[in-house]
């Protein structure tokens, strides 16, 4: 059931409907923090899985691509 349908309903009910009504809002806001808790995680993980990428590159596969391996921490100290 939406939560819409929630609201409209409790708004013409009576008041037990308006504790359901807050605990669906709590559980929507709950499940939208976890979701954007590991959205921030998958990309801290696509950040170290690059890392760990560019430390396995050859000194000179990374002076083909214009990095030296100094550069590398730098590179994601900046975007963290």
């Amino acid at each position: 059931m939406e939560v819409s349908s929630l609201i409209a309903r409790s708004s013409a009910s009576p008041a037990g409907y308006a504790l359901i009504e807050i605990l669906v809002q709590l559980a929507v806001a709950g499940c939208r923090a976890v979701t954007a808790l590991g959205k921030r995680l998958v990309a801290a993980q696509r950040r170290a899985r690059a890392r760990r990428e560019l430390y396995a590159l050859s000194d000179r596969s990374l002076k083909d691509i214009g990095l030296e391996r100094n550069q590398i921490e730098r590179l994601f100290r900046r975007r963290a």
